[in-house]
């Protein structure tokens, strides 16, 4: 049985029609970033999927791929966030709006289990705020649970790479320097190290109107049983698949906007969404 609402627990159940007037509050970032998006049709149509991506400054392109994705197969994407962000009510409230749940392994397995359509950011917060020389490069080494979730669940992985993220804003004081300052040891003591966010500038508040494009790799099935997910060697082996398979996305897709000269702009790929919002 396929449903498109969790029906297990309440609280997994998504308010459609808040989350697409969330994202149409948000559609002045598409007018922004002009984002395109190619691969669309590695989005299964009913089943469940697990999406993994880079992260992007504070996740500011989030809702950008989440409504790119809505727009071109109807469907809600369920992403994971971190538990600074349900720790605070005002940014609570907005990612629950926007589809978003705390990364808990169990309810995580019940989403996709009940062909529900989730993304996570492997590299979490390290990724985010990590130095501008790391940029693009994929930082998961530490972090195995997706795997193990996708095996419990039975579920595929498609693996997303998102280019521009790492120009909305540019870094002008680096992490370590405000580790060093009082407010980053405070920051440090009471949430953890890699909390600590380095300085960015923008346009204000804006990010700079870089271009955004995302390609959508071809769904990896995982040829094991659910009790893989206990398996250290398998675990270690998907996940190098998985990793290289989503920085080659990535690589590809520098080489070609450099090749190209048109920042992300790949909007001539026939599948690809339009720059402008409808």
């Amino acid at each position: 049985m396929h449903m498109t609402e969790p029906t297990q627990s309440t609280a997994l159940r998504l308010d459609r029609q808040a989350y697409e007037r969330l994202l149409q509050r948000a559609s002045f970032l598409r007018q922004w970033l002009q984002p395109t998006i190619e691969g669309m049709e590695n989005i299964p149509q009913a089943e469940g999927a697990l999406l993994v991506t880079n992260h992007g400054h504070f996740g500011m392109d989030l809702p950008v791929l989440l409504s790119l994705i809505l727009d071109g197969t109807g469907r809600a994407v369920r992403s994971l966030g971190d538990r600074v962000v349900f720790a605070t009510p005002v940014f609570r409230d907005i990612a629950r709006a926007m589809g978003a749940i705390e990364g808990e392994p169990g309810t995580t397995v019940r989403l996709l289990q009940d062909d529900q359509l989730v993304l996570v950011y492997p590299g979490g917060a390290k990724e985010a705020l990590g130095d501008p020389d790391a940029a693009y490069r994929l930082q998961w080494e530490r972090s195995h649970g997706f795997i193990r979730t996708a095996l419990r669940a039975q579920k595929p992985i498609i693996p997303v790479a998102g280019l521009g993220n790492e120009e909305l804003y540019v870094q002008v004081v680096s992490q370590d320097r405000v580790r060093q300052s009082g407010v980053g040891r405070l920051i440090s003591k009471f949430l953890g190290d890699k909390y600590v966010t380095p300085i960015y500038m923008g346009l204000g508040p804006l990010p700079f109107p870089t271009e955004l494009h995302y390609i959508i790799g071809e769904p990896i099935h995982l040829p094991y049983g659910p009790e893989a997910a206990n398996d250290k060697e398998i675990v270690i082996k998907l996940h190098q698949q998985v990793t290289e398979t989503t920085q080659q996305l990535i690589d590809q897709g520098l080489e070609e906007r450099e090749s190209t000269g048109a920042g992300t702009d790949t909007g001539t790929d026939s599948d690809a969404v339009p720059r402008t919002p409808s």
